[in-house]
């Protein structure tokens, strides 16, 4: 029996990468500004599919999307966006397991430009913890993932290796615009926030929280946005060490919810990231 058009179609839609890759850099490349919009915060055109080389292993690597988020004159204020991209079919989803985020686990850094002088690159590092991190305590935080497939008619879990390539390449991401964050002419003061992101299609993203005992706190929940605990250290060139301590998995409308929160007035995520 012959194969059809609308059974290729299915396919592509539920295992494409590159198909979801483009409805990623559709959002990024689409966002709303609030009406009577009067803040400088602009999402700047993103990069698509470039090339880096790894500065962990030395071999070439090619980016989904890169993406920088702009606020402010003096100081200027980025958040990097280091996007990768995931197709998943929404009934064989990912499942991130995890439980309520610790105190120790409440923080991000983010590095600090002040004052430039020839030939000298006075790079800060600063961080922020507890109630006043954008990662704060008690909160869901991922500690294990979980990639169902179907067996024999039945739902099982398998390893997360296909995942696990997609978070890494963002982490090694990451790492290459942290060292390339005040490559550009700035003004006196920058600063400069990495976060990693997985994107995977809407309908496809399940949590399940445990108790200390081991056993489920609840239900699993489909949510469109969660982080995933990492702390992976950055040796930065003629610059502190950096460390990145969560990563993010959201869907398609997770992504746009979170740059519409980025440029919305007034929003407290800017204070929360850099504290001004």
């Amino acid at each position: 029996m012959s194969i059809t058009a609308v059974e290729i179609k299915k396919v592509v839609l539920d295992e494409d990468d590159f198909g979801h890759e483009m409805r990623v850099g559709n959002i990024l490349n689409n966002v709303e500004y609030p009406q009577n919009y009067y803040e400088f915060t602009r999402v700047m055109p993103p990069h698509h599919g470039g090339t880096y080389t790894d500065r962990v292993t030395g071999k070439t690597r090619q980016f989904d999307f890169r993406c920088q988020i702009v606020k402010g004159e003096n100081p200027v204020l980025s958040i990097y966006l280091a996007v990768e991209c995931k197709n998943l079919n929404a009934d064989l989803p990912l499942v991130v397991c995890g439980r309520p985020r610790t105190v120790e686990e409440s923080y991000h850094a983010f590095l600090q430009l002040e004052t430039p002088k020839p030939n000298v690159l006075p790079v800060w590092l600063r961080k922020k913890d507890g109630f006043n991190s954008i990662y704060q305590p008690d909160q869901f935080v991922g500690k294990s993932l979980l990639r169902l497939k179907k067996k024999q008619n039945e739902i099982c879990a398998e390893g997360d290796s296909e995942i696990y390539d997609r978070w890494a390449q963002a982490l090694a991401s990451s790492h290459d615009l942290a060292d390339r964050a005040f490559d550009e002419n700035l003004p006196q003061k920058s600063c400069a926030f990495v976060m990693p992101l997985v994107v995977v299609p809407d309908n496809s993203l399940w949590i399940v929280s445990y108790k200390d005992d081991g056993t489920p706190d609840a239900d699993p929940i489909k949510v469109d946005k969660c982080e995933f605990y990492v702390e992976q250290k950055l040796n930065l060139s003629s610059m502190p060490q950096l460390v990145l301590t969560h990563i993010h998995f959201v869907t398609l409308k997770g992504l746009s919810q979170m740059l519409a929160d980025f440029v919305a007035p007034r929003t407290r995520t800017w204070k929360r990231i850099f504290g001004t």
